[in-house]
């Protein structure tokens, strides 16, 4: 089964438009975890909380969305935590 994996982040969409030929849908979850994984590791974040996320589709629908938010907050003593402003 073909799948495909739109990339999604606060700079917008990147559409996916050859897919991957993969035999199920665990290997499709698989797939985006690990597009949404290299997404993090290259992601320059725009603001102190952001989210990205991959939908997986096959050419005529939406099957599921992988999503990570990531948040920088300062360092501070155990047990607390703050934002950076």
């Amino acid at each position: 089964m073909r799948f495909y994996f739109d990339y999604q982040d606060a700079a917008g969409a990147i559409l996916d438009d050859q897919g991957e030929e993969l035999p199920d849908f665990a290997a499709a979850r698989d797939a985006a975890m690990r597009y949404l994984a290299e997404g993090i590791r290259d992601h320059s974040p725009s603001s102190l909380t952001e989210k990205l996320s991959v939908l997986v589709r096959t050419k005529e629908v939406p099957i599921m969305t992988v999503s990570a938010t990531i948040e920088v907050a300062a360092a501070t003593p155990i047990g607390e935590s703050r934002k950076l402003s």
